[in-house]
């Protein structure tokens, strides 16, 4: 009993020696191992100081720095590491640590392109048992960091981490225990907060949390718009009986944008308060399934480029709500995808689109409803084509849009349905002179673009107004209003074979570029002016209403037409056919006018008879023929108590009795009845209808007096 008694005591008192000489020894043996371990896994490693204190136990270490085999190329750095024992360790027969702080720890990691992470060198192989442990609370302050992904040449910077974790236990104990981590980051300028609960040790792994990042940049999203910093908030779960096979998702997933701005066809487009949500987002084999993506977007604006606020006030957008069905990741291009989108324009405009979107055929089957949108933010467009300024209008739309885009330079758009335009105004880029107004145009049927075809069932026209102004060398205002297209290079001419035969009339209907079935017009009002003649020709054609029926671009196609009114106040019928969209204008018509003011004709008769016209009446019915740009025309005429005034000065005009001339053309009644034919080609600029009228009224009065003298 006394030699154990003795074996007893100095066992214990080396024990106790060698626990009051561990501040000496021990840290010379941890940097051996140390340095052994680096060598191991071809690494170089500096420990700048250990230090480790028996009362209480403390171990402390700084400086240490992990190098790549180059020597130079840093891996892991750590300012300071600090681990405390607890008093109770031996107690409870395992390692007991009160706290684990690292204190401004480096992780530099890279992956290679094959996929391989540069700290895999530094994991030993697993013996399988483990030591257990128990760390009360683990802390890491002001870490950082960056990854580099070499395959993709994505960079992302670490700063100011903060790690806490009250409890961690080893694999060997308390397997179904909850880890409960902490962290705060700075992961590429944006702040990130996690917090989560984790059972890493459990047969089956599980674990959730919420996940916070602010100032998010999406401009990498999106790189064709200007994105403000972004927010994301979403609650995470994943579960799986491994690391490696773990199924995940997310819940509550809310990105907020402060604001987005872009540009689209000519349009500024601006939204704030931008959110997108989505109820459940699950990662399973690979795939991310988004399931319902919710659009919300609080208010906005848009308006043309180039255009000063001024000139045109930016129109408001709000009340912006979209949804997106069944899209995941990578994109399955065998299930279409539902989308639906409502936006509120201006005060009183709304866009509703809906449909599938088909990924695999690069198109989209829309059906669109929209009220009164503001016409105005298409000027820019609108100003390519025509030099005109669109003051105001609102559209409504009811249809289908169907688009397919297969590449930049194969695409379509065809849209059918409904669309009216109400309170339509548009002026002349230059003058500012008023171009068209109207109340109401509706128009039925179907529009494509690429190529360019206009089917329309029905278009009608209500309470409108047209300026029509001939201009002093014979052109007509509307024609020089087009800017020039480019010029395309002409394609192959194909010979027509000798046995071919025109094509058949409902064929070249069917390929036409425009039909229009039926046109209603109701209460118009067209403006027109004659600058040819001097002084200047004015006309008010008001009341205008009638129909024209089977309008086409096709050659050798017809439309008839039936349009009533009133000319100077005085009634107006005109009939016929005729097809104005054709390249060779075809016309064939009859026009009929009771009772109107023969004054409104005196700057014709001062120029061409020398004399003012006092007061008379004119109904006429004459019928009109256009044919490759030829004019044939009859009008018969009868002038009701005709009386002319004052003599004008006009060059190149020999005065006569005129008086004489009517008093003998006149009836009982006090009626001149007169047949006057007109030829001509619409090609000649000196042509005028109005000019050979009166010339003709001329020549009939000029016979008129001879005819005494030679009787």
């Amino acid at each position: 009993m006394r030699q154990l008694g003795w074996g007893l005591g100095i066992l214990l008192g080396g024990l106790l020696v060698g626990l009051l000489t561990m501040p000496e020894w021990l840290p010379g043996v941890i940097h051996r191992q140390a340095q052994h371990w680096a060598e191991e896994t071809h690494h170089r490693l500096e420990i700048g100081s250990l230090k480790v204190e028996i009362f209480p136990f403390r171990v402390q270490v700084h400086g240490v720095r992990l190098y790549e085999a180059d020597g130079q190329t840093l891996v892991l750095g750590l300012e300071d590491l600090e681990a405390s024992l607890a008093l109770h360790s031996g107690l409870r027969l395992l390692p007991v640590i009160d706290e684990l702080t690292l204190t401004h720890p480096v992780v530099h990691l890279v992956r290679n392109p094959a996929g391989e992470w540069n700290l895999a060198s530094l994991a030993g192989p697993s013996s399988g048992g483990g030591f257990p442990f128990v760390v009360e609370k683990v802390r890491i302050l002001r870490g950082e960091g960056s990854v580099w992904d070499q395959g993709s040449d994505t960079h992302h910077d670490i700063r100011n981490l903060q790690f806490h974790l009250p409890q961690l236990f080893s694999r060997l104990r308390d397997k179904d225990s909850w880890l409960s981590p902490s962290l705060h980051a700075e992961v590429d300028g944006a702040s990130l907060d996690l917090k989560a609960r984790i059972r890493p040790f459990s047969s089956e792994l599980r674990g959730e949390g919420d996940l916070s990042v602010q100032g998010l940049d999406l401009a990498p999203w999106i790189p064709s718009c200007s994105v403000s910093p972004g927010a994301l908030t979403t609650h995470f779960a994943f579960w799986g009986p491994n690391w490696g096979a773990l199924q995940r998702e997310l819940s509550g997933l809310r990105l907020s944008v402060p604001q987005i701005k872009g540009r689209v066809a000519g349009l500024e487009i601006l939204l704030q308060d931008v959110q997108l949500s989505a109820p459940s987002v699950r990662y399973d084999g690979g795939a991310v399934n988004f399931g319902v993506i919710h659009l919300m977007g609080h208010d906005g604006q848009i308006r043309p480029v180039g255009v000063s606020e001024a000139a045109f006030p930016p129109l408001p957008l709000s009340k912006l709500e979209g949804t997106v069905e069944k899209l995941a990741w990578p994109v399955s291009v065998r299930t279409p995808l539902p989308l639906s989108l409502t936006l509120q324009v201006g005060a009183q405009g709304r866009l509703q689109v809906a449909g599938p979107v088909d990924l695999r055929a690069q198109g989209a089957h829309l059906t669109v409803h929209a009220q009164h949108l503001d016409l105005r933010p298409v000027q820019p467009w609108l100003a390519r084509y025509a030099q005109v300024r669109l003051e105001s209008g609102q559209l409504s739309l009811e249809g289908v849009l169907d688009g397919s885009f297969s590449s930049p330079q194969v695409w379509q758009v065809r849209y059918r349905g409904q669309a009216q335009a109400d309170e339509l105004a548009v002026r002349e880029g230059r003058r500012g002179q008023w171009l068209w107004r109207s109340k109401t145009l509706f128009a039925q049927g179907e529009a494509t673009l690429n190529p360019l075809r206009l089917r329309l069932d029905q278009v009608a026209l209500s309470d409108f107004y047209v300026r029509l102004h001939l201009l002093p060398d014979a052109t007509l205002n509307w024609v020089n209003l087009l800017n020039p297209l480019p010029v395309s290079s002409p394609s192959p001419s194909v010979p027509k074979s000798a046995g071919s035969s025109p094509p058949e009339s409902s064929s070249v209907v069917a390929q036409a570029a425009v039909v229009i079935r039926k046109v209603t017009l109701q209460g118009g009002t067209i403006h027109y002016r004659d600058d040819y003649v001097h002084p200047p020709y004015k006309a008010n054609l008001t009341r205008l209403g009638g129909k024209i029926e089977g309008l086409s671009s096709a050659e050798n196609t017809t439309a008839r037409l039936e349009l009533r009114g009133r000319v100077h106040d005085a009634p107006l019928l005109i009939e016929g056919q005729i097809n104005p969209l054709a390249q060779n204008l075809f016309l064939d018509m009859t026009a009929q006018v009771t009772g109107m003011d023969l004054m409104q004709f005196s700057p014709y008769s001062g120029k061409y008879v020398g004399y003012d016209i006092e007061r008379g009446k004119l109904s006429f019915d004459a019928h009109y023929s256009v044919r490759n740009h030829d004019l044939q025309a009859t009008n018969h005429l009868v002038l009701n108590e005709l009386t002319f005034g004052k003599p004008v000065a006009s060059p190149g005009i020999t005065h006569f009795p005129v008086a004489l001339a009517v008093s003998l053309l006149q009836d009982p009644q006090g009626r001149i009845m007169v047949n006057l034919p007109i030829a001509g080609s619409l090609d000649d600029p000196q042509f005028s209808v109005g000019g050979v009228l009166a010339r003709t009224l001329v020549q009939v009065l000029e016979k008129a007096v001879e005819s005494i003298f030679v009787h």
